[in-house]
């Protein structure tokens, strides 16, 4: 009996003590856990602040959409374009460039300080196109402020543009390509005569779409010469703003080829490329104003003597405003000294595109002489 109780002590003892050491590994394992647990959080708070550096030093993107390198007041066109991705096309020849963002087009000739967007021409003068002679075009900074309403910050010598979240809005006004001689008489007819009781010469040579062999070209405008427009012509005689408008070119501070074998230099490259290059037919206009009008009018008066001194780029003008004298600017008879060959020309353009391009001779000389015969 004895030995029974003994037995069963044992077997007790040996019970308990399983139990205690199955407890004690259940506890082992539970603080195990606890461990991996805590590890595991202590992990993800190293994993979680790590990240949070690793944002830190994350670059900030830029607030602006360009970064150019100035050249004074200009840049690489080249490189302005391809930073803001928009369309660049540059003409050697004609050394003009043209810059297209979504339905924007912007339109410059080097030499000529007028910006032409969608064909409207801005008030704002300033040389926004130069070439070195035709090798790379460098656009100025003015550009990107009046003519895609960009905003400018400069800073060590670097220019940041920001562009506007859409562009400017500037839509053509008419399609002249659909237009009848006598729709385009009923367009233009709110333009009154520039200089008084003139009337358009019948002399073919003299109207739009004439040769001009000598710089392998084409005449653009309308001539106005005292033997055949019916008046009395001088370098007194003043030119007349036509209509209201604003004044986008005023050549104050003109000044005409330093010599004949200047300008003769550049007919030869004309004679070279078998057509006028836009940057020499400009300069061949000699003395200009500009006016822009509504319905997307322009007319470049071309030529003058001389220009009053108030009459300024931005300046609003009207039929009865004397915006230019009869001259001979840019013409060789004014290189040696003459009077000879004084007469008004006179470019109209719609939109950029010159009125006459879609009639033929005979009905552009229809079309001017029922406006101002």
């Amino acid at each position: 009996m004895k030995k029974w109780y003994l037995i069963s002590a044992g077997l007790l003892l040996a019970g308990c003590a399983d139990v205690m050491e199955d407890s004690d590994s259940e506890t082992d394992n539970n603080e195990s856990a606890e461990e991996q647990e805590q590890h595991e959080l202590t992990s993800s708070e190293v994993n979680t602040e790590n990240g949070n550096n690793e944002e830190e030093h994350e670059e900030p993107e830029p607030e602006y959409d360009a970064e150019l390198e100035l050249k004074g007041d200009y840049v690489y066109a080249d490189e302005a374009a391809e930073a803001l991705d928009i369309s660049y096309m540059f003409d050697e020849v004609d050394r003009s460039v043209n810059l297209t963002w979504e339905e924007l087009d912007i339109y410059l000739v080097e030499r000529i300080p007028v910006m032409e967007i969608n064909g409207q021409y801005v008030p704002y003068e300033a040389d926004f196109l130069e070439t070195n002679e035709g090798e790379e075009a460098l656009l100025h900074r003015d550009l990107f402020e009046y003519g895609f309403e960009a905003d400018l910050e400069e800073e060590d010598g670097r220019l940041f543009v920001t562009l506007p979240e859409d562009p400017p809005s500037i839509e053509a006004e008419a399609d002249i390509e659909s237009m009848t001689p006598d729709e385009m008489v009923a367009y233009l007819e709110f333009l009154e005569r520039p200089i008084e009781d003139a009337f358009v010469s019948t002399v073919e040579s003299h109207l739009p779409g004439a040769p001009r062999d000598y710089r392998n070209g084409e005449h653009e405008g309308i001539d106005y010469y005292d033997y055949a427009s019916g008046v009395e012509i001088t370098t007194d005689t003043p030119i007349y703003a036509m209509a209201e408008g604003t004044v986008v070119r005023s050549d104050l501070d003109y000044e005409d080829y330093p010599s004949e074998e200047e300008r003769d230099a550049e007919l030869e490259e004309a004679a070279e490329v078998d057509f006028t290059p836009e940057y020499i037919l400009d300069r061949l206009r000699g003395q200009q104003v500009w006016v822009q009008y509504d319905h997307g009018v322009m007319i470049r008066f071309a030529h003058l003597d001389d220009i009053p001194e108030d009459v300024e780029v931005g300046d609003s003008v009207d039929a009865e405003t004397v915006i230019g004298y009869v001259g001979n600017s840019g013409t060789s008879y004014a290189l040696i000294g003459e009077d000879g060959g004084l007469h008004l020309h006179k470019d109209l353009l719609i939109d950029g595109q010159l009125f006459w391009e879609p009639f033929t001779l005979e009905e552009t000389a229809d079309i001017l002489r029922e406006l101002w015969p």
